[in-house]
């Protein structure tokens, strides 16, 4: 059955999380209409997720960082060690790594929710709906939801057991054992990025066209599936140039 606007009542920032699980259709026509600040949340547990769940894992990262160093050393000259080994020794420091990530944490959600929007945006209005940039950004960043809830898990489950998930999503199915070499290959990335929290967030963007841009179920189903493979092409970029510029 289709929501209309006037069966949605405005309601506090807590009634709308739950109803991002238990209704999202209902609690993004909210958000774009009544709620469009309280999107601090999804951005919050986004951010603390990740921060959370680097902070947890930040020995075992500290220690894969170091082996990477060293594989890179090995194929040096001494003279080219010692000239390299320094900097290269400040960068796998354990406060160096957390400074680093929490500031990529913080760029790469603030650009993947604008390109996000973009792509909702303008798939929208190409389809001939007429949304608002204010209302999207705020029901876009709610989608995130389950993509903060993965980080939360993850890091629970870095604490428990001490270690990292070293192959996200579907990625254990392509992996070589190879670490920097998995990291280069854009079908392990690709296969990475897949999990029921993907899963979940993809399906959110589908009910956010059709609630709250108003589009037809084709419409919606087509823009979905460009978004999806968008994303995951953005992220196969530093593989495919990393790739490009690795000696065979």
């Amino acid at each position: 059955m289709t929501i209309t606007s006037s069966e949605i009542q405005p309601a506090n920032v807590f009634v709308t999380f739950v109803d991002m699980i238990a209704a999202p259709g209902r609690a993004l026509q909210r958000i774009s209409v009544y709620s469009r600040r309280s999107w601090w949340l999804p951005a919050l547990l986004a951010f603390g997720g990740a921060v959370l769940n680097l902070a947890v894992t930040l020995e075992q990262r500290t220690e894969e960082a170091g082996r990477q160093i060293e594989i890179q050393l090995s194929s040096m000259t001494p003279e080219q060690i010692e000239a390299a080994r320094p900097t290269m020794d400040r960068f796998t420091e354990p406060g160096t790594i957390l400074i680093m990530g929490v500031v990529t944490i913080a760029l790469g959600l603030v650009v993947a929710w604008l390109i996000s929007v973009m792509i909702v945006y303008l798939g929208a209005s190409v389809s001939g709906s007429t949304p608002k940039l204010n209302a999207l950004w705020p029901a876009v960043v709610w989608t995130w939801l389950p993509l903060a809830f993965r980080e939360l898990l993850q890091a629970v489950w870095g604490g428990v057991n001490g270690t990292i998930v070293r192959y996200p999503g579907l990625s254990y199915l392509l992996a070589t054992g190879d670490t920097a070499a998995d990291q280069l290959a854009p079908l392990y990335l690709a296969a990475s990025q897949i999990d029921l929290f993907a899963l979940w967030h993809i399906v959110l963007i589908f009910v956010l066209l059709r609630s709250v841009t108003k589009l037809g179920m084709g419409s919606s189903l087509i823009i979905t599936i460009l978004y999806s493979a968008i994303n995951i092409g953005l992220r196969l970029i530093p593989a495919l140039l990393g790739s490009a510029f690795t000696p065979s």
